[in-house]
């Protein structure tokens, strides 16, 4: 719980890491569920349910000095009998943990108590007011009477810490006792899928059958081997293949009307629901789901589809009530069998039961179906005539193999990047050309007028030539986190940062933090087959969000301050190379020949970066920094950045020698300011500005 930077600041005792150092243990240890040992005070208390298991379910968050300016500490879980839990009795309490498991849960590092777990309390009101010549500190251990208490150096290091307690966020008695009732209040939405109703909320756990990912949503077929009468009917074709259909039993033995055959592995019949899953839950499953795991979903909606009248399931991220909480949890068996999930036990062993049953009515229905014999088998090979319906079929079929070929040889011909790799691979990439021809709007009884912009993704082969800001440093900005965060329609204003520090030192807790988040351009070059060799080729500069930067880069590091952080730009400069060759080295050299030429001292990367992109973009100076070089983020206008970046014969000799690689982009218009009352269609003032932005796009 030291303070970085602090001479003043007594070490940590042996054996014993920051919550901050946890936070930031390599993923290999993450996922072993390393031990480790940490010293906190107690921010947050959930008391004692009980679970689905035979034990008691208890929460506590922590907090230390490493932390002190952030809002949320790290969670400590234990799964105990009730006897053997812990006693907190208010914020400030002092919490020793040896032994306790590092663990990623919900999309954030925790910490999960153990049975070898040793757990020790120091009231708030017990600690000492100065340090201590022998160990007479009122230590509670539990379990009780298993562990012995802290010595000498842990009770010291805890009067030291408690005298800079003030430093951090702790809640008052008050706040902290109304938390923790209302934490007892639980209300369980828990229900089995036979169970569900339209238009309610509810809990589901299950088995993956399948996942389907699209442009817009990802879709997870789901069972827990319970049968509803407004699920889709996934029926056994008879021949190891499942066809859909509405028709027919519950249970998909009864044969449907003729669908097309699927892929589909079963449980047959109506036992499965389609859940879709937009942002952080979709990016979650994408990323650590796998099929046939099962999975517990939280606050998922039912209702009735667009289509089919059947119920479907949906969870979207709902920042607002969960803050960002991932709400979708993998089932892992624990240590202690009898520490399983009651519900996920009782899900395992109806989906053994219905297997069972599954085979020895297919073994049935082959044997009589073998009985009918020759009879069938000549019926069927006389009936080699298509109708007009299957022949369609057939010619597409046809006609999207010879595409999917083409598109085959035109990627080895081209030579493409395999270090790239990007979503929706079943789209067909187009040409730059297509992507920025504008679309007309019809209206009804005038003439057609071309659209702002247009909501669209796309995927195009394309090449890097160029990037903004000039300065790799510079590829993260930051901002001031904001009370508002939580509110989806946020976008802050020109004076954005001002008030929120004051806001919060208003409040007693200093200036506001500051987030940093990736944020550069890309220009791209068109490197479609279909373009003409004679003509120039197209150019668009993406946009690369914080977001899509994160899935481009693959850094296990969040953003964060490049002019200090030397590793994590060493690590981004080699990420970058596997994108765009030796473009950074000549552009280097380009910005170097610049400077000679006015014969004056080189700018500073500070002047560079704010002259090398328009106000607009959001480089704004920072009227209050207390850091060097530091560039806020702008509440966009995203205007593109090629008017402002060098000049054109420049440009021409920027020829880096890169691959070209398949990426996905997407189109929308911004709101962007505009004096001109005639070119005003976005309201007073407001004007459409279309913006082309990187997406689904990864570096290996």
């Amino acid at each position: 719980m030291s303070t970085p930077g602090s001479s003043q600041a007594l070490a940590l005792p042996p054996g014993f890491k920051t919550i901050e150092e946890i936070r930031s243990l390599p993923n290999e240890q993450i996922v072993r569920k390393v031990a480790v040992s940490v010293i906190g005070f107690v921010k947050d208390f959930m008391p004692p349910i009980q679970s689905r298991g035979t034990d008691h379910k208890c929460t506590i968050e922590l907090m230390d000095h490493s932390i002190q300016n952030e809002s949320y500490g790290i969670q400590v879980t234990i799964f105990w009998p009730e006897e053997k839990m812990p006693q907190i009795s208010g914020p400030g309490d002092v919490v020793l943990l040896r032994n306790v498991k590092a663990q990623m849960w919900s999309g954030a590092i925790s910490l999960l108590a153990r049975h070898t777990t040793e757990f020790h309390v120091l009231r708030a009101s017990d600690i000492p007011g100065a340090p201590l010549t022998a160990p007479k500190a009122r230590w509670q251990s539990f379990p009780p009477r298993k562990f012995q208490p802290p010595g000498l150096a842990e009770t010291n290091y805890v009067i030291w810490a408690k005298s800079h307690a003030n430093e951090m966020y702790l809640p008052s008695d008050h706040e902290f006792h109304e938390r923790s009732v209302q934490a007892m209040k639980v209300k369980d939405k828990f229900s089995l899928l036979k169970d569900v109703k339209p238009e309610r909320f509810y809990n589901i756990l299950g088995q993956v059958i399948k996942v389907h990912d699209t442009m817009n949503v990802m879709s997870v077929y789901l069972s827990d081997y319970t049968a509803n009468s407004d699920f889709y009917n996934n029926a056994w074709s008879g021949a190891g293949a499942a066809s859909e259909g509405r028709d027919g039993d519950e249970y998909g033995y009864t044969k449907s009307r003729s669908k097309d055959t699927k892929d589909w592995p079963g449980p047959f019949g109506k036992l499965s629901i389609q859940l879709n899953l937009y942002d952080e839950h979709a990016t979650f499953v994408r990323e650590y789901v796998k099929v046939k795991q099962w999975v517990l979903l939280s606050n998922v909606q039912i209702k009735y589809g667009k289509m089919g009248g059947l119920l479907e399931g949906y969870l979207r991220g709902d920042r607002q009530r969960f803050d960002g909480k991932i709400q979708v949890r993998v089932m892992e068996k624990s240590e202690d069998p009898d520490g399983n999930d009651v519900r996920w036990k009782e899900g395992v062993r109806r989906s053994l039961e219905y297997w069972k049953k599954h085979e020895a009515q297919k073994e049935d229905i082959l044997r009589e179906d073998d009985g009918l014999g020759n009879k069938r088998k000549a019926e069927d090979e006389g009936s080699s005539k298509l109708n007009s319906k299957q022949r369609r079929k057939e010619r597409r079929a046809e006609a999207e193999k010879k595409v999917a070929a083409s598109e085959a040889k035109a990627a080895e011909r081209m030579d493409l990047n395999d270090n790239v790799c990007c979503s929706f691979p079943d789209k067909t990439p187009v040409s730059l050309n297509e992507i920025a021809a504008p679309e007309t709007i019809v209206r009804q009884g005038g003439p057609g007028c071309p659209s702002p912009f247009t909501v669209r993704k796309y995927r195009a082969n394309v090449r890097i030539v160029n990037y903004a800001p000039e300065r790799i440093e510079d590829f993260s900005v930051w901002r001031r986190e904001s009370e508002y965060d939580m509110l989806s329609d946020y976008s802050g204003g020109e004076n954005t940062d001002v008030e929120e520090d004051m806001r919060s030192y208003s409040s007693g807790k200093g200036f506001a933090k500051k987030i940093w988040e990736w944020r550069f351009w890309l220009q791209v070059e068109d490197a479609s087959s279909n373009t003409n060799p004679k003509s120039p080729k197209k150019r668009l500069w993406l946009l690369v969000d914080n977001s899509s930067a994160q899935g481009l880069l693959g850094l296990d590091d969040d953003a964060a301050n490049l002019r200090k952080d030397s590793d994590l730009l060493a690590r981004l400069k080699e990420q970058l190379f596997k994108l765009w060759g030796d473009l950074e080295e000549q552009k280097s050299e380009l910005l170097r020949l610049r400077s000679k030429k006015v014969h004056s001292p080189p700018p500073s990367s500070f002047e560079l970066s704010t002259r090398s992109l328009p106000q607009k973009i959001g480089q704004q100076p920072d009227v209050d920094s207390d850091s060097e070089n530091e560039l806020p983020v702008s509440k966009p206008s995203k205007d593109c950045p090629e008017k402002s970046i060098g000049n054109d014969s420049e440009h021409g000799m920027l020829k880096p020698r890169n691959k070209a690689f398949t990426c996905c982009i997407q189109q929308y218009g911004v709101k962007a300011v505009e004096e001109d009352p005639a070119k005003a269609d976005a309201g007073e003032g407001r004007r459409w500005q279309r913006v082309f932005a990187l997406f689904g796009t990864n570096i290996k």
